[in-house]
């Protein structure tokens, strides 16, 4: 498809931190299989703090959120896309956004999903499609690669170590008198129907401090999901610890340094995923053979799938994941630091 060995390629994943750091083995991929290849990721600014600095990227184009609602900055990315006169564009998210910055590109070749996999107009934008196969979604973002002749299993991230922030986060778990071996558990979720119940939570984390002696860092991103931290910690009887506000860096290597990482489908488990840290994930509306690898570092509790559109699942209640027990979670969490390939990670 490409006859260069040196192509201009963009990929297009504009918004969802998770599924960002999700893409990266696209990217991965494509400087393993173009060393010489100008890759570049069009992003907005939450997502660009995962991105920045990335070992394959060579460029990080910003855009602010709503910049298509928007004549004037509508044209001033098409004028900085068109400036690196791209051979391939990439939609992995399969948006009208991202479809449209694909197609602003001026890129001659622009790879999406067929629809039903891509939305709105997304795969009207394109000009090749990829039927995808397989379950999980990091993977299956990988088959967009096929028309290139790229066809590979393999789940890189090469997510590089922020040396600043893990000093950051170093300096706060030991003032916090946190010990080397603690549990990151994030009870939050973009929507309340992937959200589990604090008191629940506080449970697994005094199970985590008498059987392994597991202190549980409990984080959060708002003022709903910080309230949620301090109810764990008050219910935890000293087993869990509330986190203190940390920019996405900082909570990346608060995670890379983790021994073990429990929580909802949201984007610090797919940041614990690609940072190798052992994961126990709950979830309900959303399927969990797709939104983990499932495997013996990462396992999942599911007791009932609630199949709802997208749109259903911001207004749902969470009465599927209340059907999760906590002796789930905890039988999970014990055959998994149980297995003798478990390895505790070292403090930051």
């Amino acid at each position: 498809m490409l006859s260069s060995d040196r192509p201009r390629i963009l990929i297009n994943r504009l918004s969802a931190l998770g599924d960002c750091v999700l893409t990266l083995p696209v990217l991965c991929a494509l400087r393993k299989h173009y060393p010489k290849a100008e890759i570049s990721w069009i992003t907005q600014p939450l997502q660009a703090e995962v991105l920045q600095g990335h070992p394959d990227l060579d460029h990080l184009i910003v855009v602010e959120k709503g910049w298509l609602k928007s004549p004037r900055q509508m044209l001033q990315t098409r004028r900085q896309l068109r400036s690196h006169r791209f051979d391939l564009s990439i939609d992995v998210q399969g948006l009208t956004k991202s479809g449209m910055a694909s197609w602003l590109s001026g890129a001659k070749q622009r790879i999406s999903f067929t629809r039903g996999q891509a939305r709105e107009l997304a795969p009207t934008l394109a000009n090749c499609w990829v039927k995808p196969t397989r379950v999980y979604i990091a993977a299956k973002y990988l088959e967009l690669l096929k028309p290139l002749g790229i066809e590979t299993g393999q789940l890189e991230y090469r997510l590089p170590e922020d040396y600043e922030a893990a000093e950051v986060v170093a300096a706060w778990l030991e003032q916090a008198e946190i010990g080397v071996n603690y549990c990151v558990m994030n009870p939050g979720a973009g929507w309340f129907s992937k959200t589990w119940d604090s008191h629940r939570f506080a449970e697994v984390a005094r199970h985590l401090y008498a059987c392994y002696g597991f202190q549980s860092v409990v984080t959060w991103g708002s003022e709903q999901e910080k309230t949620w931290a301090e109810e764990i910690a008050q219910h935890s009887g000293g087993a869990a610890v509330v986190c203190n506000w940390f920019s996405i860096g900082q909570l990346k290597e608060l995670i890379r340094h983790a021994s073990l990482f429990v929580g909802n489908d949201t984007g610090p488990l797919h940041f614990a995923v690609a940072l190798d840290t052992p994961t126990v994930s709950l979830f309900g509306v959303t399927k969990a053979e797709c939104y983990s690898p499932c495997n013996a570092m990462h396992r999942t509790v599911q007791a009932e799938y609630h199949p709802l559109s997208s749109r259903d699942r911001r207004k749902a209640n969470n009465q599927v994941m209340l059907k999760n027990t906590v002796d789930m979670v905890v039988e999970q969490i014990d055959e998994l630091l149980d297995q003798p390939t478990y390895v505790q990670k070292e403090a930051a």
